[in-house]
């Protein structure tokens, strides 16, 4: 988790290879975040293997009083660069157990193929 800071992305790049998934997360009360989505998604297809699973998580989805990116434009990236979506907020335990069990069977597999998480 490199939190999306810009001082890691050269090091980001070395942790595409063989990753099994990536997660890509945005604050859904950050504009900013959302936007960041696309530049990290052209990084993964230059570095990392064509068949990665991938997904995007929109967070602090209980917080809809604050939201600035509303679930359709999320589902609507998700669908033109064919990745799963999900909403979710750990705060309210929202779709946090289906992240889980996606990141717990990516776990089994060997360490050096294991998910790697990116916060935007």
């Amino acid at each position: 988790d490199t939190a999306g800071q810009e001082r890691f992305r050269t090091i980001t790049t070395a942790y595409y290879r063989g990753a099994m998934g990536i997660m890509l997360v945005y604050d859904i009360t950050n504009e900013k975040s959302f936007d960041n989505i696309k530049n990290w998604i052209r990084n993964i297809e230059e570095h990392a293997s064509s068949d990665v699973e991938r997904m995007i998580l929109g967070n602090k989805c209980d917080m809809n009083d604050k939201r600035q990116v509303s679930k359709e434009r999320g589902e609507k990236l998700a669908i033109d660069y064919g990745i799963k979506f999900l909403e979710t907020s750990a705060k309210s335990s929202i779709n946090v157990e289906e992240v889980r069990n996606l990141r717990n069977y990516l776990h089994t597999v060997p360490c050096t193929d294991r998910l790697k998480f990116y916060a935007v």
